[in-house]
C-alpha cells in the first residue's frame, strides 16, 4: 500500500503557493523470494528451479549487455546507461569518475506499462507529516571470528544483527528499541547496542527464559508517532 502523507512545503517562495504538498512510503516489500512463489503460483508447469534459474540468466545477461552499451528492452521497460558531465572545451575528452563524469544506470518505463501500474493504484491517506516507515530485512547471528551466520539460535550475550531501512531509533527512549516477543506476547526490550545505524543495528541478546521470540522494533521516525516492524521468521533463545 502506498501512504500518502501530506507535509509542510519548504520550498514555498510566494503568495499563491500552497503551503503544503504529499509524500509517500510504501509499507510491502516483495522480495526476490516471494516473486519466485508468485511465479510457480502463477503457472504450475513452471518450477521452483525454473523460476530461480530464469531470473538468475535474466539479471546475469541485463548487467552484461548494458555493460557493453546495448538498451535492453523488457516486458515493462527499457535499462540502459547513461553520460553525464561537463568540460571547460569541446575537445576534452570525457573520464568517468574525474570531477562531473559519470555513467549512470537507467530504468525507463514504457508507457502502456507505467499507465497500467499506476490506474487504480491502492493508496491511502495516511495523515500529516512524512514518516520513514521501519522495515527490517535480515537478521543474522555473528561468529566468533565476526562472519555472519544465517543461524538464529541465540545465548544471552550474544549479538544479533539486524538488516533493514530506517531502523535506526533513540536508544534513551524506552519506548523505542529492539524486543524480543515471547509467544504469550509478553515482551522484553533489548539494553545493550554495539551499533545503532539507519540500515544496520547490532544488539546483544538479553536474558530471557528459553524458546522462540519474534524480533519487533519500534522507531520514531516523526514528533507525531512511533512506527513498529516484526520480522517474519523467529529466534530460539537458550537461556
Amino acid at each position: 500500500m502506498v501512504q500518502i502523507y501530506a507535509y509542510q512545503n519548504s520550498l514555498k517562495t510566494g503568495e499563491g503557493k500552497d503551503k503544503y504538498c504529499f509524500r509517500s512510503v510504501v509499507d510491502q516489500i516483495m522480495d526476490s523470494e516471494q516473486l519466485v512463489r508468485e511465479i510457480i503460483s502463477y503457472n504450475s508447469t513452471i518450477t521452483d528451479a525454473d523460476a530461480r534459474a530464469v531470473l538468475s540468466v535474466l539479471n546475469d545477461r541485463v548487467r552484461h549487455f548494458v555493460n557493453l552499451g546495448y538498451k535492453v528492452e523488457l516486458p515493462f521497460g527499457y535499462v540502459y546507461n547513461k553520460a553525464n558531465g561537463t568540460v571547460a572545451k569541446l575537445n576534452d575528452g570525457f573520464v568517468p569518475g574525474k570531477g562531473n563524469h559519470r555513467i549512470t544506470s537507467v530504468f525507463k518505463f514504457k508507457d502502456d506499462a507505467a499507465d497500467e501500474m499506476t490506474k487504480d493504484a491502492s493508496y491511502k491517506l495516511a495523515g500529516s507529516g512524512y514518516v520513514q516507515l521501519p522495515a527490517i530485512k535480515e537478521i543474522s547471528s555473528i561468529l566468533p571470528n565476526g562472519m555472519e551466520s544465517e543461524n538464529l539460535d541465540f545465548s544471552a550475550g550474544a549479538m544479533l544483527r539486524i538488516k533493514g531501512k530506517n531502523v535506526s531509533f533513540v536508544a534513551e527512549d524506552e519506548v523505542q528499541g529492539v524486543f524480543l516477543v515471547s509467544l504469550d506476547s509478553s515482551e522484553t526490550r533489548v539494553s545493550n547496542y554495539n551499533r545503532i545505524g539507519t540500515n544496520v543495528i547490532e544488539a546483544y541478546v538479553p536474558a530471557v527464559a528459553s524458546g522462540s521470540y519474534e524480533i519487533k522494533l519500534v522507531t520514531k521516525p516523526g514528533t507525531e508517532r512511533y512506527e513498529k516492524t516484526v520480522y517474519s521468521t523467529v529466534v530460539n533463545v537458550t537461556a
